[in-house]
């Protein structure tokens, strides 16, 4: 049994503190041109974070979209017969999927205007990888 099925609420709390952290300490001391020089990275790197947190979010507060919903996060809801939940996994795997995009682009650009050469470098080099995992193997 895995870890966010026992506990859904510390998982989302400690990938949301993760990725709250690295972006934080990425941005520090916050302002404007850096967050526009760095944001490449927070979209790439530490968005696996959160990303993660929003796949899980509503199995830590269940109680709370099945009030928003009017039923259930397993209710076979659809056409398909899929759950709502796995809807709302796909849902934010394809908003991940173009943060990946919009991050390597902006790398790319800020890259070439030679911003925060090292970040920006990292996160094009790890949207283009985990772009091409997710295409190839079906990750």
């Amino acid at each position: 049994m895995s870890f966010e099925r026992s506990y859904p609420a510390i998982a989302f709390t400690v990938s949301f503190l993760i990725w709250a952290v690295a972006a934080l300490g990425v941005m520090w001391p916050l302002g404007l041109p850096r967050l526009v020089d760095r944001l490449p990275f927070i979209l790439v790197v530490p968005g696996l974070a959160l990303g993660y947190s929003l796949m899980i979010l509503p199995k830590a507060f269940p109680g709370f979209f099945e009030w928003l919903l009017g039923h259930s996060i397993y209710a076979l809801r659809f056409e398909t017969d899929w759950q709502w939940i796995n809807r709302w996994e796909m849902w934010v795997a394809r908003v991940f999927r173009w943060l990946l995009i919009l991050g390597a682009i902006w790398g790319i650009v800020n890259l070439s205007r030679r911003k925060a050469i090292i970040l920006n470098g990292l996160a094009v080099i790890a949207a283009v990888t985990l772009l091409y995992f997710e295409t190839r193997m079906g990750l």
